[in-house]
């Protein structure tokens, strides 16, 4: 019984050594990805990769990206998933009842710890307009790929179009965006959770694909890498 207990005890240190050195290997990771990073939205995705995604959620926020995406002539149109919008009415629907309907299960002192009740008011008024935007944003948003055109929405529900010509660079955010970025400075963002996903992530990095090879083969031959 000694040896048994001895075996449990010495097996408890090992575990918990490898615990703490794979938690610190984490943190060096996430302390050189940011340091690596250039931008601050760079930076702070890679500050933000050190915490997992729920898997749960992430499939909540998928479902639909099968569907294919809407096709007219030359042009796909790609909207944001039933997923999203089903997980976003809920957290309306959450917010709303433990603030106004059922406060006392989310006390203020404990939630939001402000000692003005009208304060606490216009603090989940704002949770709650924010979320509304959110919501009225997913159900309008929608990209289309024409050609070599990009269009896109943004924040504020304007049009913006970009060359797909001018693309070199894709990059996805820990938050589920997709950023692009294109040689004329310019900078699109996309949401991963979207329709026709897979169709939209294969046309983008075919148009990526033909400007590098474009790129490459307009480089000075005496000074291409092997590679390229």
């Amino acid at each position: 019984m000694s040896n048994y207990s001895s075996l449990v005890a010495v097996s408890g240190v090992v575990l918990s050594f490898a615990f703490i050195i794979w938690r610190v290997r984490a943190v060096f990771q996430t302390f050189m990805r940011f340091h690596r990073a250039k931008g601050f939205g760079d930076k702070m995705d890679a500050a933000a990769r050190h915490f997992p995604k729920d898997i749960l959620e992430e499939s909540m926020l998928r479902a639909g990206s099968e569907r294919p995406a809407q096709r007219s002539l030359t042009r796909m149109t790609i909207r944001t998933t039933p997923g999203v919008i089903v997980v976003t009415i809920l957290v309306l629907a959450v917010l709303f009842f433990i603030g106004f309907i059922r406060p006392d299960l989310a006390p203020n002192e404990i939630f939001i710890p402000v000692k003005d009740a009208e304060t606490a008011v216009l603090i989940k008024l704002g949770l709650v307009g924010l979320v509304i935007y959110t919501l009225i944003y997913h159900l309008a948003n929608s990209t289309s790929i024409d050609g070599a055109e990009l269009t896109t929405m943004s924040t504020l529900f304007q049009r913006r179009t970009y060359d797909l010509n001018k693309l070199c660079q894709i990059r996805l955010r820990h938050n589920g965006n997709y950023v692009l970025r294109f040689s004329d400075g310019k900078t699109a963002r996309i949401l991963k959770y979207v329709t026709g996903h897979d169709e939209m992530v294969q046309a983008l990095e075919q148009a990526l694909a033909t400007n590098q090879e474009s790129t490459c083969r307009n480089f000075p031959k005496s000074k291409r890498s092997a590679v390229g």
